[in-house]
């Protein structure tokens, strides 16, 4: 095949020094567009192809190598041997929050797409370029050998094939927000974001990409402001802690270790906030994260400074503040705005050959909980309660938590049955009482339905009120229960499963 190259493409880096390394290798040069228009005015010799889109078959014919064809503005175009094409950012675009869905039409990049995907049709014959990264190497390849091994050629068309698919996956990604939640076939585009120091163990890898074209909602927006080296299990602990952060109105501080709360307070101040978190189990507190609902002051920096927590995330920080924080040593200090879900957001769970995929669990209740007890809890306990049941609707199930005044005291997560929950909070609580304030009754909140016994296990301890899903065959013996002991009970209605 003849020296040959067509040249189109949006990302305009480094492609007047590949068409420049290719005159130089022989090559004729025809570009299209801003393409041409850019290397004629570099002084280069090359000839414009000029088509209105769609692309004529006829040109994409030439494009993948098969058969000459003629331009509409009579250039004679032969089979090219290299065809260097990308096209306009979409993601960049559509994840901005002031675009709207009426404008994309005019953004979809139809022709580069058609141009590149018949140029890596025909990988046999013709080297298909999608990036400017792979200009050097293929220059150099065409310098010493004067072509590509086939298997380089393959491997360029694949990475062709996986832009394209990424571009097709974007746009539909951003337009199913409007969409079924579930569909036959789900599309997914991701781009990366950053390599990861490792994943949940030294051995494993892992990086962190990002849902292309997604807006800023999430981890995906996240600035870090000081410390490195995060690995895998720092960003689900930043995940949980901030989304627990978030489920408050008040000043709350969230301490979170792998991925479950280890700490909860909702206090007067920040830092009051956090003394509790830290307070209400110090050793599971230790290379936590905290977050925060609220921009972090000087005063809670301080007391930062002086905890073993490895992870920080609010949604800012006094100058006074991350002065502060940016002195400790090995402190990753995030900033992240208030996270807004969207009801079509769903979660991934990897199985062996494929993905579950669920709606997300963005529902505190379905509807006000009923207490099924003689008593009402009162506003004490409900404010208690409802602390140690978002505690809970973040933990591994099965999961139990409990409060006293603004503090969660103990929270045991991922066992085998309520009952063990039951007794590892319990067993924790007493542990750890004596170092908390007297603030109040005991209450509990459990993320499951629970059996007679796992109440009884409860009551036995001192708890004054109970909230849990109900839905179980021992409801009304369970509320029987609690009128015997002047406990107050509230059925949720609805359970928090998470594993």
């Amino acid at each position: 095949m003849d020296k040959t190259a067509y040249l189109s493409v949006y990302d305009k880096t480094g492609v007047e020094e590949f068409a420049r390394g290719l005159e130089e290798l022989g090559f004729e040069i025809y570009a299209s567009g801003s393409t041409h228009k850019l290397l004629k005015e570099a002084g280069l010799e090359v000839e414009e192809v000029r088509y209105s889109p769609p692309v004529p078959y006829s040109v994409l014919k030439a494009l993948s190598g098969r058969f000459p064809a003629v331009s509409e503005n009579g250039v004679e175009l032969p089979r090219f041997l290299v065809v260097a094409a990308n096209l306009y950012p979409i993601a960049n675009i559509v994840g901005q929050e002031e675009f709207a869905v009426s404008e994309l039409s005019g953004y979809l990049d139809q022709s580069n797409s058609a141009v590149l995907r018949a140029a890596a049709r025909d990988f046999d014959n013709v080297i298909a370029v999608c990036s400017p990264a792979d200009y050097e190497p293929v220059l150099a390849a065409l310098k010493d050998t004067g072509g590509l091994e086939p298997a380089v050629k393959k491997q360029l068309a694949a990475k062709a094939w996986q832009y394209l698919a990424a571009y097709d996956a974007t746009v539909a990604q951003y337009l199913s927000e409007t969409g079924a939640l579930l569909g036959d076939e789900v599309v997914m585009s991701l781009k990366k974001v950053s390599d990861l120091d490792y994943g949940e163990n030294r051995h494993q890898k892992a990086a962190l990409y990002a849902l292309s074209g997604a807006r800023p909602r999430g981890l995906n927006a996240a600035r870090i402001l000081a410390g490195a080296n995060f690995n895998l299990n720092h960003y689900l602990d930043l995940d949980t802690a901030y989304e627990l952060a978030a489920e408050f109105e008040g000043p709350v501080c969230a301490v979170v270790k792998h991925a479950r709360p280890s700490g909860l307070c909702a206090a007067g101040t920040l830092a009051e906030c956090l003394r509790g978190a830290l307070h209400a189990d110090p050793q599971g507190a230790v290379g936590g994260t905290a977050a925060f609902n609220r921009p972090v002051d000087e005063e809670t920096a301080g007391v930062l400074a002086d905890a073993f927590i490895e992870s920080v995330v609010a949604p800012g920080y006094s100058p006074e503040a991350l002065k502060t924080l940016r002195a400790k040593e090995g402190l990753r200090v995030v900033e992240l705005g208030a996270p807004v879900l969207s009801p079509h957001e769903v979660q991934l769970h990897s199985v062996s050959g494929g993905l579950l995929i669920e709606a997300r669990d963005n529902r505190l209740f379905s509807s006000e909980p009923a207490c099924v007890t003689r008593r009402k809890p009162t506003d004490a306990e409900l404010r208690s309660l409802m602390l140690a049941w978002k505690a809970a609707k973040y933990a591994k199930t099965y999961a139990v938590a409990l409060a006293e005044g603004n503090t969660v005291a103990a929270v045991s997560a991922a066992e085998s049955s309520t009952y063990d929950a039951v007794r590892g909070a319990v067993w924790k609580m007493r542990e750890r009482r004596s170092i908390l304030p007297g603030a109040g009754a005991l209450v509990m909140a459990a993320d499951a339905a629970l059996p007679l016994k796992s109440l009884q296990a409860a009551l036995a301890c001192g708890i004054t009120a109970v909230i849990q899903p109900g839905g179980w065959q021992d409801d009304e013996e369970c509320a029987a229960l609690c009128d015997s002991k002047n406990v107050a009970m509230l059925l949720a209605g609805i359970r928090h499963f998470r594993h």
